[in-house]
């Protein structure tokens, strides 16, 4: 992944509850993976992935970032940063994002 990649979508009230319920479901989904959610601003809620390497059992672990931010009123976007944690080392950081912006019902703001 060399670019960004951004989503929009509406929520009522969008909670970092809320964004841990999705993110946990999305990680425990995947073999090894687990996840930590952040408000790291007012505006912005983080979650970090936790993606094994390989499937040895000696693994290190890959950091993945992707984040939520606040635009507007009920109006959110989700973000994936190719230079946030370890998001330009792994494939899979396509994909949990891909799965954050399923599991949001947002639709994609690159095209």
């Amino acid at each position: 992944m060399g670019w960004d990649r951004s989503w929009g979508f509406t929520h009522k009230k969008l909670t970092v509850k809320t964004i841990e319920e999705k993110a946990s479901a999305i990680a425990q989904s995947y073999v090894g993976v687990s996840v930590s959610v952040e408000k790291e601003a007012e505006d912005c809620i983080s979650c970090f992935f936790s993606v094994p390497i390989s499937q040895e059992e000696d693994t290190a672990y890959q950091t993945i970032e992707i984040s939520i931010y606040t635009m507007s009123k009920n109006q959110y976007a989700i973000s994936l940063e190719a230079d946030a944690s370890d998001n330009r080392l792994s494939e899979d950081a396509d994909q949990l994002a891909e799965d954050m912006a399923t599991a949001l019902e947002a639709t994609s703001l690159d095209e």
